[in-house]
């Protein structure tokens, strides 16, 4: 939405939004929370989220929609799923910074936890909303994205209560700890009711060929490690995916 557009708006209001975003935190208009499973995703409000695009397994985004209607463009998961995926609706983050106002929960676009992600939803070729998925993002400054591994404290505090089984993965053949620490761990769960599996899994890491140091010029080499936090969810029968 064009800032001028905001500010005329809220000039109107008589600058009312002050006093709604003059606090630590403002939530988005619909968020990867507000998803419900077992819902047809045509019932998924596209008035409320910003770009709906078809994802691509935590990368980055695929073909562009104009609607959570036209999920039968994208190609299907190996589970038969689709994921279609969306970020949060721009408008109060606009409106912030029209105000020249601090706040967390937005800033940086699309995030959980003030950590930047992408979300998206897996839908069955019925349209029926099956699962949610959120993958921090690869997009962003060396310094945020060293973090990225962090975001699995979040989601295990969440769903403490699911008895979580968590379990080190051993570090594989070429992979590296970046400085002296690797992180690779996977959490897998099971909802009370026993209808909802999640899968939450973190890494920091070096990857076979990320040397920390260039052999020829003895320059440090910036960005060369993995830091991520994947979290899938899924309906039963469907499982959880995790990192490819």
């Amino acid at each position: 939405m064009d800032p001028r557009t905001i500010l005329s708006t809220l000039f109107c209001l008589g600058l009312s939004a002050q006093a709604v975003f003059a606090q630590d935190q403002v939530l988005p208009v619909y968020s990867i929370w507000d998803v419900t499973l077992g819902q047809p995703v045509t019932e998924v409000p596209d008035s409320e989220v910003g770009e709906i695009t078809c994802g691509t397994n935590g990368g980055p985004p695929g073909r562009e929609l104009a609607s959570f209607a036209d999920f039968l463009i994208c190609t299907p998961e190996g589970s038969g799923l689709r994921e279609l995926q969306f970020t949060y609706d721009d408008e109060q983050d606009y409106v912030a910074r029209a105000l020249e106002l601090e706040y967390k929960a937005l800033q940086g676009g699309t995030s959980v936890y003030a950590h930047p992600v992408l979300v998206s939803m897996l839908v069955d070729p019925d349209g029926i909303v099956q699962g949610r998925r959120i993958v921090t993002d690869d997009r962003v400054s060396d310094l945020v994205r060293r973090t990225a591994f962090t975001l699995i404290r979040n989601f295990k505090a969440r769903y403490d209560h699911w008895s979580l089984e968590c379990a080190d993965i051993p570090m594989n053949e070429g992979e590296q700890p970046v400085g002296n620490q690797f992180v690779h761990e996977l959490c897998t769960g099971r909802s009370p009711d026993g209808g909802i599996l999640i899968a939450i899994e973190a890494s920091y890491l070096r990857k076979r060929g990320q040397s920390a140091v260039n052999q020829e010029t003895q320059q440090v080499n910036t960005g060369y490690f993995e830091s991520q936090t994947r979290y899938d969810e899924v309906l039963a029968p469907y499982a959880p995916v995790t990192s490819p």
